[in-house]
């Protein structure tokens, strides 16, 4: 799964493709989100098949955002948390060709 949303960076780029790459629980601080942001989804779709000869050839910006600590949360949650969220409000949800949407 992941999500569709067109966020302009700083610098002018377009990234129109992200998904959580990690769920982390550090206890007494809390629960971090580890959010990869791709150009497209043909951009994240060349990086999962291994289209790809260097690192540098896919451009991916790698964020974080801190929630409250919760050991339960599993990626649907995670996913529909993020579309709380200001900066993901409005986004559509992706589904990969091997899962299937609820």
């Amino acid at each position: 799964m992941a999500l569709k949303k067109t966020i302009i960076l700083e610098n002018g780029i377009p990234m129109s493709y992200h998904r959580i790459a990690e769920i982390k629980n550090i206890v007494n601080y809390g629960t971090v989100l580890i959010i990869n942001s791709y150009v497209n989804q043909e951009q994240r779709n060349r990086e999962k098949n291994y289209e790809i000869r260097y690192a540098d050839d896919i451009y991916k910006v790698v964020s974080q955002m801190k929630i409250e600590y919760n050991d339960k949360l599993d990626i649907k949650s995670a996913y529909e948390y993020l579309k709380t969220t200001e900066k993901y409000q409005n986004a559509e949800d992706i589904f990969e060709e091997n899962e299937i949407e609820e």
